[in-house]
């Protein structure tokens, strides 16, 4: 029996295509395999890392979005290095995908407003609590109070985009794997293959 071999992939400007789609649609099914990504950035002098939802992907404009509490630490570390990174990875498909970008924040604007008359009032417990994300507390501290007026939380409602410039691909194979990096120069995507 002959043995398996890797698909021949040659057009890099077809695989950052199919990665987008495949983002888009992460953001809108959460049985996708990227519907939560992890993301990271430096605070603190060492690398932070935690899962978040994937909310939005824009092939167009190259953005991500996840939500987030203003008070969280990775809020106040963006104003000191705007830089992050996501890391996807679907184990059917054999795929990782990073992508690396700018980051900063929408706060009390028509797109956190809508994004939580969308939904996002959901997890409004998460924005009610007194403490800010990691703050010491006890374990009565995170009992919410059923009487707290349904409205609140939104005031620590953000939106993090990140517009994305350079997105690292690898396709793991058994018989070889496969992998390019992209760069967004001159107003397109410019792909060249790296060793895996």
């Amino acid at each position: 029996m002959p043995k398996p071999t890797p698909p021949r992939i040659f057009d890099l400007a077809q695989i950052v295509q199919t990665q987008w789609q495949s983002l888009t649609q992460a953001a809108h099914d959460h049985h996708h395999a990227w519907h939560t990504p992890t993301l990271a950035n430096v605070g603190e002098g060492i690398a932070q890392v935690r899962t978040v939802v994937l909310r939005s992907a824009d092939p167009t404009t190259r953005i991500l979005t996840c939500h987030a509490d203003s008070r969280s630490p990775k809020i106040t570390q963006l104003a000191q290095d705007p830089c992050f990174s996501w890391h996807f990875y679907d184990r059917d498909a054999k795929v990782q995908l990073r992508a690396y970008g700018r980051a900063w924040i929408h706060q009390d604007d028509a797109l956190t407003h809508q994004r939580w008359r969308d939904g996002a009032w959901r997890s409004a417990q998460c924005y009610r609590t007194p403490f800010a994300p990691g703050a010491p507390c006890t374990e009565t501290d995170l009992d919410i109070d059923e009487a707290v007026d349904p409205a609140t939380g939104e005031e620590h409602f953000v939106v993090l985009a990140c517009k994305i410039n350079m997105l690292d691909w690898l396709y793991l194979h058994v018989e070889g794997h496969r992998r390019a990096q992209f760069s967004w120069q001159d107003a397109h995507w410019q792909g060249q293959w790296i060793a895996p």
